[in-house]
């Protein structure tokens, strides 16, 4: 399988304790720290687009813009 060039990047600064909790997942998933930020974040996006749809998700988008 060809691996997908990377054209852009972003840089995540964590707290100590933040990035020792991060290392200590992408150990145990096997996979390198980028790696596993990278997978993290997609499948956040992925959960909040599915919540995104569901018919309170909606409601409470508005009641934050209202504020």
């Amino acid at each position: 399988m060809k691996k997908e060039v990377k054209e852009k990047q972003i840089v995540v600064r964590f707290d100590r304790t933040s990035y020792d909790k991060i290392s200590e997942h992408a150990k145990l998933e096997h996979r390198g720290l980028g790696e596993f930020v990278r997978h993290a974040a997609l499948v956040y996006v992925e959960i909040f687009y599915q919540e995104k749809e569901t018919s309170l998700f909606p409601r409470i988008l508005s009641c934050r813009d209202q504020k």
